[in-house]
């Protein structure tokens, strides 16, 4: 009995994880920790405020850089922002420019800015004044710009919002590999249920009455599994 609960608990969790990752990257905000997350996070809140945010893992940093519209930026909102930090709005309130130190003691800064009347946004964010698409995360985590001076159009954030969640990041990444290779994937995904089949047979299943009853059933969801993985991967295109 004691062997199921372990079980149990390790799917319970796994499914707690994977929960995580699907519902914790909406448009809402992105899930990130001041002093261990390194880069921008950018979002767009209920109220269609733009939020951008920087943080670094306790690396002295500069970011600096400048978000500009067609629009007019009627307010912004500083959250952290230090003595030294600057920040300049253009006089026809449609760029916004400005530097920030992040240090040991200061690990993360924000911006909050209230827009009206645009259909787009530009951006040109820096790090220690050099480029690092990688480190700009756009609606949800890994979610990254192609080009060093970027835009976004207005309802990006919403139809981002919209995706299913196997094709938001991180998960769309690894259904793009899976299907570039699925004899591979289906290979892959078969011999590691074989490998926890086996060990379920040695820890659980071996004492049972039903033994030989189990390891049927067990093979039997593993090929619908794989069987399903096929089908998930050549009716949805991540390629």
């Amino acid at each position: 009995m004691y062997r199921y609960m372990k079980i149990f608990k390790l799917i319970l969790i796994f499914l707690l994880l994977f929960s995580i990752v699907v519902i914790g990257t909406g448009c809402n905000g992105i899930f990130f920790i001041p002093g261990a997350s390194y880069g921008y996070y950018i979002w767009e809140d209920s109220e269609d405020n733009i939020h951008i945010a920087w943080s670094i893992d306790r690396k002295e940093s500069v970011f600096s850089g400048w978000i500009a519209t067609d629009g007019k930026i009627n307010e912004y909102n500083l959250l952290g922002w230090e003595e030294n930090d600057s920040i300049k709005l253009s006089e026809d309130s449609s760029r916004i420019e400005f530097n920030a130190s992040l240090d040991e003691n200061d690990y993360s800064d924000e911006i909050i800015l209230v827009i009206g009347n645009y259909s787009y946004l530009e951006f040109d964010l820096r790090i220690n004044d050099g480029y690092d698409l990688s480190r700009i995360n756009i609606g949800e985590f890994i979610n990254s710009p192609k080009d060093n001076i970027f835009r976004i159009e207005k309802g990006y954030f919403n139809q981002l919002n919209k995706k299913p969640w196997y094709q938001k990041h991180p998960l769309s990444g690894l259904f793009y590999k899976l299907s570039a290779n699925i004899i591979f994937s289906l290979v892959y995904i078969f011999i590691l249920g074989i490998i926890i089949i086996e060990i379920l047979r040695i820890t659980v299943i071996r004492r049972s009455k039903k033994y030989w009853w189990y390891i049927v059933i067990s093979y039997c969801i593993l090929i619908l599994i794989d069987s399903g993985v096929y089908l998930f991967l050549t009716k949805l295109s991540f390629i």
